[in-house]
């Protein structure tokens, strides 16, 4: 892996005939535990994102993007946490990609255990959410018209049986909206920028059933400027009960201060209930360097 990444880092940097790529990321450490874990200090926010792009003629051009997320220790493995290629041109565009989460979820804060799994009946976290989107090309000014094709967390999309979407945005000013509709669910949401503060929700508006699946999701969040330094910030997330489960919810506050345009100190806390009723409680202060 060392030497993937030394490879990579020398086709960034290499003029010429060659692409040319940008690396960012950030590294940071901080002081975490839950209810359900001992206090510690670990590292936090271990991410090295590289992206490039190439005119292709005739209008065309092709972006990559590629974010690697590792852990402190020379044995620690670096692991994919977001993966796209995107093809553009008159007729729109193409993306294929691989993110760490699937939920359109609003979670603020950063935290060992997070909101991020509040939609999941297992518990378990969103990851390897792969999909397949066509983005038609720019018909009203501020409106985004995609389709997206997709099997959950499966790394894949099959070419049978897609699981399609229709997702619609919409942005003005300070106002967006969006929609999303697949077979038997749709959900609806969107955010107002008052300057003093943004507020954003979303929401299910039909969501499918089964015997069991009873369940409708909501989710909001707001973002506070206190000042030029320091962002407040809340979510909440929460998911209807159904047969012989307990209602889920996830609530995180976040609290940023900037030293620099790229160091900043936060301080973090959730709080979660899961299918059996079960209370999780996180917490984490940590210091974060972008680069």
């Amino acid at each position: 892996m060392k030497k993937t990444l030394i490879a990579m880092a020398a086709v960034a940097v290499t003029g010429g005939a060659m692409a040319q790529a940008t690396i960012s990321g950030s590294l940071g450490f901080g002081v975490q535990d839950s209810s359900t874990t001992a206090k510690n200090i670990a590292w936090t926010d271990t991410y090295i994102n590289f992206s490039a792009s190439e005119d292709l003629g005739g209008g065309m051009s092709i972006t990559a993007t590629q974010s690697l997320q590792g852990v402190g220790g020379d044995t620690a493995d670096v692991t994919s946490n977001g993966t796209s290629l995107t093809l553009t041109g008159g007729f729109g565009a193409i993306k294929f990609a691989s993110v760490g989460a699937a939920a359109d979820n609003l979670s603020v804060a950063s935290l060992p255990s997070s909101t991020n799994t509040v939609f999941s009946s297992t518990g378990a976290s969103t990851n390897n959410y792969t999909y397949l989107d066509y983005t038609t090309p720019t018909l009203v000014d501020g409106l985004t018209i995609v389709v997206r094709a997709n099997q959950g967390n499966e790394g894949a999309v099959a070419l049978t049986d897609e699981d399609v979407q229709y997702r619609v945005d919409y942005t003005t000013g300070p106002f967006s909206a969006n929609f999303r509709t697949t077979t038997g669910a749709a959900e609806a949401g969107g955010s107002f920028d008052l300057g003093v503060a943004k507020i954003s929700f979303q929401a299910d508006t039909t969501r499918a059933e089964t015997s069991s699946y009873t369940m409708k999701r909501s989710a909001y969040s707001l973002v506070v400027p206190v000042s030029s330094a320091l962002t407040a910030s809340m979510s909440h997330s929460s998911m209807g009960a159904y047969t012989g489960y307990s209602k889920v919810s996830g609530t995180e506050f976040n609290a940023t201060y900037a030293l620099s345009k790229r160091t900043s100190l936060s301080i973090n806390y959730g709080k979660m209930t899961d299918l059996d009723d079960a209370d999780t409680t996180a917490h984490r202060v940590k210091l974060v360097h972008a680069f």
